[in-house]
C-alpha cells in the first residue's frame, strides 16, 4: 500500500469525483485513476461505483474514508503544529546557569521576541550543567569555561570580575581591597567541587604556592553566602553575582586581577534547530 494511493482515494471520496480529486491534488485525471486501479488491485476490493454523474462509495469505500479522514487531519495537525515550531509560535526552551543572574537578560530579550515559547531556567554549577546538556536535558548551559569545540558551539556571553566578601562584622569590612595571601590565611567559605570561581581561586593559590588552612566547603551559592554574612569565613564571588545586603562587605584583590568568563553553550550537533538559532541570533556581538 503506497501513501499517494490512498490520499489518492481520499480526495476522490471526499470530493466526489476524480476530475475534482485531480484538480485538489495538482494531478491529471489519469494519475488518480490509476493509484485507484492500483489500490483496488492489491486488496480485491471495490472502491467505487462509477455513476454517469459522478462515483459513489461503496460500502467498504465508507469504511476505508472514515479511517483516512482520521489519517489525514492528524496529517495536517502534525503538520501544523511543526508549522508552529518553525515559526517559534510553540516549544520550550531550556536554559541551566549557575547563576540565573548571567543570563536572565537574554531570557528577557527572547521573551520579548518570541512570547509563545515557554522558558525553563534551571540551576548547577558548570560540571553539572555541561553533562545535563550531553544528555539532552536542556539546550543551553551558562559555565564558565569554552568546552572543546567538536561537540560544542559556545559564544562569550559576559566576563566580570572577581572580588572577595565578608560579613559586615568582619575586621576586613574596614578595608576596600585584600591581598590573596591575607585572603588563604582566614577561614574561607568555598562552593562545591566544579564550580568555577572555587576553580580560578585555587588554580591562583597553588600557583603562588599558598595555602588554605581553614576552609568549609558549601554546596550552594546562597548557603555559601548566608554562611559568609553569618561570620563563619570569607568567600570569593564574580561581581556580576552580587547582591546587595546590607551584611555583606564586597573586597577587591589588591594583587589578583581575575575575570570570570560566561558562556552560552549548545551542543554543535543541535546548533541549526531553529529555537537554538534564535537565542544564538539575540546575542549581541
Amino acid at each position: 500500500m503506497r501513501y499517494a494511493q490512498l490520499k489518492a482515494f481520499h480526495a476522490v471520496a471526499a470530493n466526489g469525483g476524480f476530475s475534482k480529486a485531480a484538480e485538489r491534488l495538482a494531478l491529471t485525471q489519469p494519475a488518480i485513476s490509476d493509484h485507484i486501479r492500483k489500490l483496488e488491485d492489491a486488496y480485491g476490493s471495490e472502491l467505487f461505483l462509477r455513476r454517469r454523474g459522478g462515483v459513489e462509495l461503496t460500502a467498504f469505500a465508507r469504511k476505508l474514508f472514515a479511517v483516512t479522514e482520521r489519517m489525514f487531519e492528524a496529517e495536517t495537525e502534525a503538520l501544523e503544529l511543526l508549522s508552529r515550531a518553525k515559526g517559534l509560535e510553540e516549544g520550550l526552551l531550556s536554559i541551566g546557569a549557575d547563576a540565573a543572574t548571567h543570563v536572565l537578560p537574554l531570557i528577557r530579550r527572547f521573551r520579548e521576541r518570541y512570547p509563545k515559547i515557554q522558558v525553563r531556567l534551571v540551576a548547577g554549577n558548570s560540571a553539572q550543567l555541561l553533562a545535563r546538556l550531553d544528555r539532552f536535558e536542556i539546550d543551553f548551559a551558562v559555565i564558565a569555561e569554552a568546552p572543546p569545540q567538536q561537540d560544542y558551539h559556545a559564544r562569550l556571553l559576559r566576563e566580570d570580575d572577581i572580588q572577595a566578601f565578608s560579613a559586615a562584622t568582619h575586621p576586613f569590612a574596614r578595608r576596600q581591597e585584600i591581598s590573596l595571601a591575607d585572603f588563604v590565611a582566614q577561614p574561607v567559605v568555598l562552593r562545591e567541587e566544579g564550580s568555577a570561581t572555587r576553580g580560578l581561586l585555587l588554580a591562583e593559590i597553588a600557583s603562588r604556592a599558598l595555602v588554605l588552612t581553614n576552609v568549609m566547603e558549601i554546596e550552594s551559592r546562597e548557603a555559601a553566602r548566608e554562611a559568609v554574612a553569618s561570620g563563619m569565613g570569607i568567600g570569593v564571588i564574580s561581581s556580576a553575582e552580587i547582591v546587595p545586603d546590607a551584611r555583606l562587605h564586597m573586597l577587591r584583590f589588591s594583587d589578583w586581577q581575575a575575570r570570570m568568563s560566561e558562556w552560552l553553550v549548545c551542543l554543535t550537533a543541535r546548533a541549526d534547530l531553529h529555537i537554538i538559532r534564535a537565542v544564538l541570533g539575540l546575542l549581541r556581538r
